[in-house]
């Protein structure tokens, strides 16, 4: 609206200054018109000295109908400076009118402009206020971050100590692994272009050992993957009448004394084979002395003739298949089957091997364990 108001006043002005230089350029004409009209009147006076009397009337008429165009030209003259007063009051008014608006629209221009910076000052606070709120968000984050970071390196450590032990505990429990492990690091500080070769290792080559124990203990647990169910089997086998429990370390524990186990089987399958025998003796000869049967007869024709000792062992072999050999016979109360001391000494062996702990990690305080040698 100011613009506009500017430019109408422009306008008018632009107006006003035409109509006064138009006014000007008239008026200079028409004295310029005068001026050479007064010119060739004084030309004509002179010609009219020289000139009879009779042209003199025709002179003096001459000169009165130029005399009346002038006035005519004066009246016309007047007029226009009338009608050029009187639209130059108009433009007067015009442009106090038009200064008037303007007033106006300056005054409601600067009201809109004060108003639009207040708003704009209210803007910018709110503005000053959200960022403040952001800013102190960002603060929060960023600290919440490095809090989150102190944790993570935190317990990376953690991770670290917990595989060099585990590393450790899988050596122990599986020392062939280590020439796998050995390799496996060499390989990966070689990659990785280290200065030092030799270097104690860090974390990451425990974890890269740990990896290569592991790759190692599944290529021998293919192997004994059947081991769990032999080991069912057997435990069946050797005591029948008891029921397989399902801990593994149970079975495992009680497999320990299986050899103790199968010598006794050896010796119920050897009771049962006399047992066999004596029955088939009994009935044919009903009569016959049991008291008496306490031992081998010395010199005995069964030993000592060939022929008779080959045919006692085909008719012993024979009989032993009448035997109850799946059944298991345990001792007289008053007999003790025969073990060797070797076999004793190993059943103490074992006894004692079972209460054995396994061994113990290191403690999360303790120094990490260097790379162990080849």
């Amino acid at each position: 609206m100011r613009r506009r108001a500017v430019k109408e006043l422009d306008n008018a002005w632009h107006d006003a200054t035409n109509n006064v230089v138009s006014t000007a350029d008239t008026r200079k004409h028409l004295f310029e018109e005068l001026l050479w009209e007064h010119r060739d009147l004084t030309e004509a006076h002179s010609k009219c000295q020289a000139i009879p009397e009779a042209s003199v009337e025709a002179l003096k008429a001459q000169v009165a109908k130029l005399q009346g165009e002038k006035e005519q030209l004066i009246r016309q003259h007047h007029e226009a400076l009338d009608a050029q007063e009187t639209y130059s009051s108009g433009l007067k008014e015009q442009l106090t009118q038009l200064g008037l608006k303007h007033n106006e629209a300056m005054k409601v221009a600067q009201t809109a402009a004060e108003a639009r910076l207040n708003e704009a000052l209210e803007d910018a606070n709110n503005s000053t206020v959200v960022l403040r709120t952001e800013l102190e968000e960002v603060a929060k984050a960023r600290q919440a971050a490095e809090d989150e970071t102190t944790r993570l390196k935190a317990e990376q450590q953690e991770y670290d100590l917990l595989v060099m032990q585990t590393d450790v505990l899988a050596l122990r429990v599986f020392p062939d692994s280590q020439a796998f492990a050995l390799k496996k690091v060499a390989e990966r500080r070689v990659a990785q272009a280290y200065k030092n070769l030799d270097a104690p290792w860090d974390p990451y080559d425990h974890l890269v050992a740990l990896s290569a124990r592991v790759s190692h203990m599944r290529a021998a647990d293919r192997n004994l993957a059947d081991i769990p169910e032999v080991a069912i089997q057997i435990f069946k086998v050797l005591w029948p009448e008891e029921e397989v429990s399902d801990n593994l370390s149970l079975t495992n524990d009680r497999l320990k004394g299986a050899g103790r186990r199968i010598r006794e089987w050896q010796c119920s399958a050897a009771r049962a084979g006399a047992d066999s025998a004596l029955r088939i003796a009994c009935s044919w000869y009903p009569d016959l002395d049991l008291d008496a049967l306490l031992g081998v007869r010395e010199n005995a024709p069964t030993d000592s003739d060939p022929v008779l000792t080959a045919k006692r062992q085909d008719r012993a072999y024979r009989i032993a298949e009448y035997a109850e050999v799946r059944t298991f016979i345990p001792p007289p109360p008053n007999v003790k089957d025969y073990l060797s001391d070797e076999e004793e000494e190993d059943e103490e062996g074992e006894d004692a091997e079972a209460g054995d702990a396994p061994p113990e990690a290191p403690e999360a305080g303790a120094v990490p364990p260097e790379a162990p040698s080849a």
